[in-house]
């Protein structure tokens, strides 16, 4: 099938993407209003820009109301937290992808935990074993949507997940145990699966 993209409806535009763009990894993002509200939402348009500084970026779509209350809170106060998603949360993951007020916190309605962070205000997700704190960076709009980039200023691991380094560092995540949840095509999300290791020559 060939298929122009100029000649589809935004929503089929959307579903063509998200089902050809696989798997996914997703942000359950938690940030807060300047009021000290908490919100946390999920975002599957999510990946790593930069090790040096370390950052990385989601993706907001825009509604026809305008700004998500997580790109409005981020603008607002600058900092945000990126959880990662893991089986153990998507009950609250997926409460937290569906539309609420913004005086609603989403970390409460879906029975999680929030914890202070270090450096930033927005709270982080205690069921999430992995929390980056981050300050916003830069805002980019393209196409409808806003792009969010992020410096990742401090980094919460649960200490079972870390494969120790030689080198002395603190060591690479283990995501065998991490078993982190991809997003997939409409109402689908995938684990791992089988992983492949590169044959080393």
């Amino acid at each position: 099938m060939q298929i122009d993209p100029a000649d589809l409806s935004r929503r089929d535009a959307y579903a063509l993407m998200i089902s050809a763009i696989v798997p996914r990894a997703i942000a359950f993002v938690s940030t807060c209003d300047a009021a000290g509200r908490t919100n946390a939402a999920p975002f599957s348009y999510f990946t790593g820009v930069s090790y040096s500084p370390p950052s990385l970026l989601i993706c907001s779509g825009r509604r026809r109301a305008g700004m998500k209350d997580t790109e409005r809170n981020i603008i607002e106060t600058r900092e945000f937290v990126v959880n990662i998603v893991v089986e153990e949360i998507m009950e609250g993951v997926l409460i937290g992808g569906t539309d609420h007020p913004p005086h609603v916190s989403e970390i409460d309605l879906a029975g999680l935990s929030s914890a202070p962070a270090v450096k930033v205000k927005a709270p982080r997700i205690l069921e999430s074993p992995v929390n980056l704190e981050c300050r916003l960076t830069q805002v980019v709009e393209v196409a409808g949507a806003a792009i969010i980039i992020g410096e990742i200023v401090w980094a919460h691991v649960r200490d079972d997940l870390m494969i120790p380094s030689a080198s002395g560092g603190p060591g690479v995540i283990d995501v065998k145990k991490l078993r982190p949840i991809g997003r997939l095509g409409g109402d689908l999300y995938t684990t791992l699966g089988d992983i492949l290791e590169r044959a080393r020559h």
